[in-house]
């Protein structure tokens, strides 16, 4: 039996023995292959067939010029200072990501995104669209009919809209035009990026895959992992394949709580700990309301009727909770008695961020 063929037998058996262990941490799970990475792409063009929720030409110049730059490629050519306005149209930017080493007449999906003041892009068709990489070369081409799960409706004084309707979605929409440059395979070495840094997660990892393949890898730093590969590109597939599938015991993640700063959700891990503190909450609050009135002057007197606003101002100070947290408080206890008490999500962000700042809050806090 040729060398080949029993590495090939040996990477066999090895993925049949780790078929058990996949809900566990694997080399894939925590780490990607160098090279082996997907290509952003981004183009400019139109949408059509909107049922009246397209750009204001008017105010949007560039619409009407993309319109005229694109009848004139196909033969139309308008009279000179013809003026349009369509409402059907609308100028949309075309984002999408290629998949690794995608090759042509692979599909993939586009994202559609408003740029004008399209009210709404539900209903319209995205006509053909160059797709460039950061180097400026066309990689690819979008066309397609848009799912959009966003609704508006308004009327002569009020409006509603939900989700957002000037983002929509082409499903298999883009199509690879060049092939992508393939990962390089000529050299006997893998170098894997974790996705975490971590100096234990890296040591583990190197531990690991040495109990498989003696002596293969080698730490260079918290984030990167040399591994020695064989130079036949049929063997090397299958050692990747079976060196993905390799379990790692990774460390205990950090406890970790994240703040949406716009709307003032708070996500947070289990087992969170915070040291004795106090925590005082209270708002005050401040209304301006402006009544708009009429003077007019006497029956018979003189002067003019005009219309003045009389302005109200009201301060409102709440009351202010004061809790106190014993050395034995989880952030569960913590949230869940700031709310008993009244406490907004903005105010519950806020007080996480101070108890952080103090030192009383035992995990990494994370603002997106």
């Amino acid at each position: 039996m040729t060398k080949p063929m029993l590495v090939l037998r040996i990477i066999a058996v090895m993925l049949f023995c780790f078929a058990p262990l996949a809900e566990a941490a694997t080399v894939q799970s925590l780490s990607r292959i160098s090279g082996n990475r997907s290509n952003r792409v981004i183009g400019y063009g139109l949408v059509v067939g909107l049922p009246g929720t397209g750009d204001q030409t008017t105010e949007i110049p560039y619409t009407t010029q993309t319109i005229t730059n694109m009848l004139r490629h196909m033969g139309v050519n308008l009279p000179a200072g013809q003026f349009m306005q369509p409402n059907n149209v609308a100028a949309v930017m075309v984002t999408g990501t290629i998949p690794p080493e995608g090759q042509p007449g692979q599909k993939f999906n586009v994202t559609v995104s408003a740029m004008g003041n399209a009210s709404s892009l539900r209903g319209g068709i995205l006509l053909m669209t160059q797709l460039h990489g950061a180097n400026g070369q066309v990689y690819a081409q979008a066309q397609g009919p848009l799912l959009v799960t966003g609704a508006s409706a308004q009327g002569a004084t009020a409006s509603v809209t939900i989700n957002n309707p000037d983002v929509g979605r082409v499903a298999s929409g883009g199509t690879v035009e060049l092939a992508m440059p393939a990962s390089k395979m000529n050299t006997n070495v893998v170098t894997l990026l974790l996705h975490h840094p971590n100096f234990v997660t890296a040591a583990r990892m190197v531990e690991a895959i040495n109990q498989v393949f003696p002596g293969s890898a080698a730490a260079q730093g918290s984030g990167v992992i040399q591994v020695r590969a064989p130079y036949d590109t049929n063997t090397r597939v299958g050692f990747l394949a079976a060196l993905e599938q390799i379990p790692v015991h990774p460390p205990k993640p950090e406890p970790t709580v994240v703040i949406n700063a716009q709307d003032g959700t708070v996500v947070m891990g289990a087992d969170i700990q915070v040291s004795p503190c106090a925590v005082a909450t209270g708002s005050l609050s401040v209304s301006v309301r402006n009544i708009p009135q009429v003077s007019q002057p006497n029956m018979f007197g003189r002067g003019v009727t005009v219309a003045v606003t009389n302005t109200k101002v009201k301060i409102k100070s709440h009351k202010a909770h004061l809790v106190m947290l014993d050395k034995t408080a989880s952030l569960e206890d913590v949230v869940r008695t700031l709310n008993i008490v009244g406490a907004t999500p903005a105010q519950l962000a806020s007080i996480l961020e101070a108890m952080k700042a103090d030192g009383a809050l035992h995990a990494r806090l994370k603002v997106i």
